[in-house]
């Protein structure tokens, strides 16, 4: 057989190659007419069970081509498969078990690209987000969420896509960079150290739930070999960002961010921040979570998750006038939704979600820039600043009681005596220290002199039943 037999071979025709030796199989070129035109294929025929079978091994090329065999390389693959037939093995079993196999490659590429798309680092963040649920920390769920959500996903959608195992720290770097790196003009530290904390813990748990019974099952098989959030130094951030502050506004810049707060256009953050300040500097946090069944007539209940307690503490507040007043137009602005429970609607609710923290942070900023260009400060503070300053103005001008303080804010009550035998809601002591703060404010907002030396005999008092 030669190019020129081949070439003069007639459609339909079929012609045997004599320089493969018969006795384990011959090759045979067959002409044929197709849609697309003539077509010649190479058939490898032997005897099987005393009859003829015949194999398919490809088209004819005169030149190389990646999808047909020249006379040369046809001969080649006809020489393969006689010695497979020597071998006592069949040709067209071997085919099918290596297409067999074949298949089974494919099916196990797809299902691995299908599980490492479904282990990617959006479904490890969102598992670890649904731990904190699990614990019953709803706050720091929340706050993990929307700070996923705000710096990961959408900024990042590429690397969020990416398997979690494949995360390096590089990547975890550039994301964080876009809030604190030397370009950006208003850096956003502490939302930095936030998100390196909870991405942080998200590997930690991962890693770990193979052996953890109580790690949950969305946590698991993630395919982890170490933690590249860990590998992200975090002491330069940490000496920048994780200062404890010490910002605090004097009387004529509280009152300039009173009037501030007062004449924001947007209902939500307005009533947010107005509710900080009758409250006495409540965890905006912890207010932001608030539902219609927190509320009753007389009283606010809140939860604090901080610290290591699996439930978070309750915390009540008496409802004064300046606060009644402010949770009346929220009922009215968030009514619960048809077959919504009081206890599922939400005071602060935004469209289909509750209001974000950072965006309270960025309206107390945006008052901070707006101070500063109008003069009235000449330092600028952010949103943890009200809460230090409302307590400063409590124990140094009103002069609050350190104890009445812890209560009402609810911090400093970690001893064992708070934990385990102080179960008093101390109203009476917080009523009397709301009634002061809310007197001062009123004053200063009126620009006339604190009366608050009337009240601190009462006030006092009370403190120290």
């Amino acid at each position: 057989m030669t190019t020129a037999t081949i070439n003069a071979l007639k459609p339909g025709k079929l012609l045997a190659d004599g320089a493969i030796r018969p006795g384990a199989g011959s090759l045979k070129i067959r002409k044929r007419v197709t849609a697309g035109g003539v077509v010649c294929e190479w058939i490898f025929e032997w005897s099987r069970a005393g009859k003829t079978a015949r194999q398919s091994v490809g088209r004819y090329s005169p030149v190389e081509s990646p999808d047909a065999l020249t006379l040369s390389q046809a001969r080649a693959e006809a020489g393969r498969l006689q010695s497979l037939i020597k071998a006592g093995e069949d040709p067209l079993a071997r085919r099918d078990a290596e297409r067999h196999a074949a298949r089974l490659r494919v099916d196990a590429e797809k299902e691995q690209i299908k599980h490492a798309n479904e282990k990617n680092l959006s479904a490890l963040l969102a598992a670890y987000v649904e731990s904190l649920r699990l614990k019953h920390k709803t706050d720091s769920a929340y706050d993990a969420e929307n700070i996923f959500a705000n710096h990961v996903s959408k900024p990042f959608p590429g690397i969020a896509s990416l398997p979690a195992a494949d995360i390096q720290p590089q990547h975890i770097s550039m994301i964080l960079a876009r809030l604190v790196g030397p370009e950006v003009e208003h850096k956003k530290g502490r939302t930095a150290l936030k998100l390196r904390s909870y991405a942080g813990a998200a590997y930690k748990m991962a890693l770990g739930a193979g052996i953890d019974p109580m790690a949950p099952a969305a946590a698991k098989e993630f395919g982890l070999t170490f933690n590249p959030v860990a590998a992200v130094p975090v002491t330069k951030m940490a000496a920048a960002f994780n200062r404890a502050g010490n910002r605090v506004l004097g009387a004529d810049e509280l009152r300039h961010y009173l009037a501030h707060v007062t004449a924001l256009e947007t209902d939500l953050p307005r009533l947010a921040l107005q509710l900080q300040i009758v409250t006495g500097g409540q965890r905006m946090q912890q207010l932001l979570r608030l539902t219609h069944a927190n509320v009753t007539d007389k009283s606010v209940n809140l939860y604090d998750p901080k610290g290591k307690r699996l439930q978070p503490r309750l915390h009540t507040l008496p409802v004064l006038p300046e606060i009644e007043e402010i949770l009346v137009a929220l009922m009215l602005l968030n009514p619960p939704a048809n077959e919504e429970s009081e206890a599922e609607a939400a005071l602060f609710r935004s469209r289909d979600s509750i209001v974000a923290l950072e965006s309270i942070s960025n309206t107390v900023q945006g008052i901070s820039d707006a101070m500063l260009a109008q003069e009235l400060t000449d330092t600028p503070f952010r949103a943890g600043d009200i809460r230090r300053t409302i307590e400063t103005v409590l124990s140094e001008t009103l002069m609050v009681s350190k104890d009445v303080r812890a209560q009402l804010l609810s911090h400093g009550l970690s001893g064992v005596q708070d934990r385990h035998y102080d179960k008093g809601k101390h109203l009476a002591a917080k009523t009397n220290a709301l009634r002061l703060w809310n007197d001062y404010v009123a004053d200063l907002c009126l620009d006339r002199p604190s009366q608050a030396g009337t009240h601190l005999e009462r006030t006092n008092t009370v403190a120290n039943e």
